[in-house]
């Protein structure tokens, strides 16, 4: 009767917060009901190594594991963005009816979806995985604003940039391993290295004042940058680096060193900003440093912290705090806080996690940049 009260309130609660939630994570990382905070945390392994590739040392035997199905949105649905984007079967970006789109979500400064997705298994210290994240934006000027809003009716100078950035890794290989480095072999120390066998693409279209008004893109305005070309494909190898270390194994405190992109990929693309200009270069994949802390009372209350992009070297620095309540046998509910994203709540239901926030941040060991 208690577990079944606790699961009725569990969901209950999930459905009330979902009631003012922009974003609902289902299947993924407990962390994600932790506003993302949780390098340090080792309750579910499996799926922690996607954030901490030490992590991998802690999963013993042979486990499957899937990371987060999840779509982060601004100022766009999913259903709209289902009518957006297409990406083909060989990995080619085909943005369609570009201004169509530029004139349906004009009226934003800017809208922004990025998905990812991560499956793989792991076995004994080793993991291999397939996985892939997609960065899609658009940039509107201010005078397409003004025309869509309706503050006008001169659409001179109008103008609308779509981007897109893909980053699908093919596979991931990741290796952890425990030791113990003081004298009394009192603490434990986990190292943990993955590769990541990069396939990236990035495409730029734009739509001027003509194809907005005509309401169709016959031209489908490539970017400079593209030349003849639909998208621009570059490969490359990331090295991430991951530590986990618990000055006494009887303690439940733990401290966690993520560096992410460690040695970063030879991946750099031709780019012009929004609404024109000089040509330039971007690099979507960059270096970030990540520190954490989780710790455990004898209530079973489990507290996180991390320091996101320490260096801001990816322009997303945050403090992420979290907590977790263990309430029973598969069952959590859990809450988190980040300085640049806002609140979020989740909870575990018998080895499903739920989650809702008001914006999930990009997961650590996944950041896309330009």
């Amino acid at each position: 009767m208690r577990i079944h009260t606790l699961f009725l309130l569990c969901v209950l609660g999930a459905a009330v917060a979902g009631a003012w939630a922009s974003e609902v994570s289902f299947f993924g990382s407990p962390s994600r009901g932790m506003a993302g905070a949780g390098i340090a945390l080792m309750r579910d392994p499996t799926s922690q190594m996607y954030l901490n590739p030490a992590a991998v040392a802690y999963v013993r035997g042979f486990r499957f594991g899937v990371n987060n199905f999840n779509l982060n949105t601004e100022n766009i649905t999913a259903r709209q963005l289902q009518d957006t984007l297409e990406i083909g079967q060989k990995g080619a970006v085909d943005i369609n009816d570009a201004a169509r789109i530029i004139r349906t979500f004009g009226d934003e400064e800017k809208v922004r979806a990025v998905l990812s997705a991560d499956i793989g298994f792991v076995a004994s210290g080793v993991a291999v995985t397939f996985g892939g994240v997609g960065d899609f934006r658009l940039y509107p000027n201010e005078n397409l604003r003004r025309w869509v809003r309706g503050d006008t009716d001169d659409l001179s100078g109008a103008r609308g940039d779509l981007y897109g950035v893909f980053v699908f890794s093919l596979p991931e290989v990741a290796v952890g391993t425990r030791l113990s480095i003081s004298d009394e072999r009192s603490d434990e120390l986990a190292l943990g290295v993955r590769a990541r066998f990069l396939r990236v693409f990035y495409t730029h279209y734009f739509a001027q004042e003509n194809d907005i008004a005509g309401g169709q893109d016959s031209s489908r305005y490539r970017a400079p940058e593209l030349g003849n070309q639909d998208y621009l494909d570059e490969r490359g190898v990331a090295i991430d680096f991951g530590v986990i270390y618990k000055p006494n194994r009887d303690i439940p405190l733990s401290y966690a060193l993520v560096v992410e992109n460690l040695i970063e990929p030879k991946v750099e693309f031709a780019y012009t900003p929004p609404g024109g200009g000089a040509l330039s270069s971007i690099k979507p994949i960059k270096r970030a440093v990540h520190l954490g802390i989780a710790m455990e009372d004898q209530r079973g209350l489990t507290y996180v912290v991390d320091w996101v992009d320490v260096t801001n070297n990816t322009e997303r620095s945050e403090l992420r705090f979290g907590a977790e309540q263990r309430i029973g046998r598969g069952l959590a509910v859990r809450a988190g806080y980040g300085s640049r994203n806002g609140w979020a709540v989740g909870a575990e239901i018998f080895g499903i996690n739920l989650a809702v926030a008001q914006k999930f941040p990009l997961q650590v060991s996944r950041s896309i940049t330009f």
